[in-house]
């Protein structure tokens, strides 16, 4: 039992410390280049992305 779960507490492990770093900065010019259209293409999209105006209820008319 305890080695089964020193096993799997060592593959998690590993595991883990193979795992890619999404917050690792590019290393290559393809990958910054990689990375400006990716945030170019999310910020165009944003821009395109219709804006909901608040909706807001008519004033009361007044009855004469």
């Amino acid at each position: 039992m305890m080695k089964g779960l020193v096993i799997a507490f060592g593959l998690l492990t590993l595991t883990a410390a193979c795992a890619p770093d999404n917050t690792r900065m590019p290393e290559s010019s393809y990958q910054w280049q990689q990375r400006q259209d990716r945030i170019e293409q999310d910020w165009r999209a944003s821009q395109t992305a219709p804006q909901t105006a608040p909706k807001t209820t008519p004033a009361p008319k007044d009855k004469p």
